[in-house]
């Protein structure tokens, strides 16, 4: 989908009115712009795309329209009300504070009657995944319904250095503008001194001479600084206190700092010839994959799925399992992808409060109920796997005190996969050399027997 599109508004008094819109752009926004032009009221009219009337709460995005469209306005067989907006604000712990307002209330008055008491300039409110700073419900398409905002605490010194970084960056653009604009000034002047030719090439010899002097500071610098690095990661590794067997850890996720990725332009998005024959391509291959198959037995099916066990485990000599519990504590440690369900149970059990009390563990979504009898490999907890608890009994409160930075965690999960990664180098490479010997022991028993089968009869010793 395109960033910027046209579609066309077929008016009742007869003209054709374009209207830009963007992917986000909301029907009722589409229809306000109209009406305003021409002196519709909003609240009567509805905009109709061939025999389908459009929501006006809907966003662009989501209805299918082609870029260019036609909409046609036509009365509404009801007319539009203003009624009741269920807001509901998702705060960073997870608690949402709900309210009702009407369409025309803007952001910071929701906020207001949501009994928000604290400093409006620190907080961002997202919808949709867009920050929005001060609008109205009704701008959004929220006329009716429900609706959850969420919101995000900013610190002030992350929102400085970014109006720094940009303020810099916009400063170099316009000094690399106006030193293009001298060069082009400089070369029209055809007429040149000789004494200002020798200065500046005395000037250029100088500025070689001192190049290499910096570039070596330079990368003496780099090294310095990347050196500390490595051992702050190695401090934060040594560190780590495990709480007990199978290297068992705990972890707030409310703690955890969401990274914000840098959102794709919707031009990325955009589907060009050559990737439209790409997917037709897969497609018809796929297709004909299915087609050509052979119908399987239940003993090829079996093998085939032994295969694939043997090949994780194999890859895979552990598991990092993730029990999340309903306060927001996550309870970390390492199985063995043949260990059973009941394994992960009894090591839940050493840190609840009531070692007797019942409990089930599930994967969502959907939601499936761990047999404990499987193994983890069966259940598809390898070679990761976030588990939910359900039970009557909490983490005790020694275990919940002792619970370690998630960044540390973060680290030690990398170390257990490098790890991981460098046996599966390792094992690969004894079996190519063991592949490579065996070759090499099989040519060299060839070129022996060639040589004996081109020697002659009658020079065969046993006749001499």
């Amino acid at each position: 989908m395109a960033t910027n599109k046209n579609v066309i508004i077929l008016v009742p008094n007869g003209h054709r009115q374009n209207v830009g819109v963007t992917p986000n752009t909301t029907i009722l926004q589409i229809l306000e712009e109209v009406c305003q032009k021409y002196g519709y009221n909003i609240d009567d009219y509805d905009l109709k795309h061939y025999n389908r009337v459009l929501d006006p709460n809907a966003i662009l995005r989501f209805t299918g329209l082609a870029n260019n469209a036609q909409l046609e306005m036509i009365p509404c067989t009801k007319a539009r009300s203003i009624s009741i907006v269920t807001i509901g604000i998702q705060l960073e712990n997870g608690e949402r504070l709900m309210t009702e307002v009407t369409p025309n209330t803007t952001l910071a008055e929701v906020l207001q009657n949501a009994n928000f008491n604290e400093d409006l300039e620190k907080i961002i409110l997202i919808y949709m995944h867009q920050a929005l700073k001060s609008t109205t419900l009704k701008s959004l398409g929220l006329i009716n319904g429900k609706a959850v905002l969420r919101l995000i605490k900013k610190k002030l010194q992350t929102i400085d250095n970014v109006n720094i970084v940009v303020a810099t960056d916009t400063n170099k653009i316009l000094d690399s503008a106006i030193s293009k604009k001298k060069i082009q000034k400089s070369g029209e002047l055809e007429i040149c001194s000789q004494d200002k030719e020798k200065r500046i090439m005395t000037e250029k010899k100088k500025e070689t001479n001192i190049v290499p002097s910096i570039s070596t500071n330079i990368s003496t610098k780099s090294q310095i600084l990347v050196q500390p690095c490595k051992k702050h990661e190695t401090d934060d590794l040594n560190n780590i206190e495990f709480l007990g067997e199978r290297n068992a850890l705990v972890f707030n996720q409310a703690a955890i700092q969401g990274t914000f990725r840098d959102e794709l332009p919707d031009d990325f998005y955009d589907l060009t010839v050559d990737d439209a024959k790409i997917l037709l391509r897969d497609v018809k291959r796929y297709r004909k994959e299915l087609e050509e198959a052979p119908l399987l037995t239940n003993v090829q099916r079996q093998s085939n799925k032994e295969k694939r066990i043997s090949d994780q485990l194999n890859k895979y000599h552990c598991t990092i399992i993730r029990i999340q519990f309903p306060d927001q504590f996550v309870l970390q440690g390492l199985f063995q992808p043949m260990e059973t369900v009941q394994a992960i149970k009894d090591f839940i059990k050493c840190y609840l409060n009531d070692v007797n009390s019942d409990f089930i563990i599930f994967t969502t979504p959907p939601k499936h109920i761990l047999n404990s009898n499987a193994r983890l490999i069966d259940e598809n907890l390898v070679p990761c796997a976030i588990v939910h608890y359900s039970g009557s009994s909490a983490l005790k409160l020694d275990v919940k005190q002792k619970f370690t930075d998630p960044k540390k965690v973060e680290l030690q999960v990398a170390n257990i996969r490098k790890l991981m990664i460098n046996q599966e180098m390792t094992s690969k490479d004894e079996n190519v050399n063991n592949d490579t010997s065996e070759l090499n022991t099989q040519t060299s028993n060839e070129s022996l027997n060639e040589r004996k089968s081109k020697i002659p009869k009658w020079l065969n010793p046993s006749f001499k």
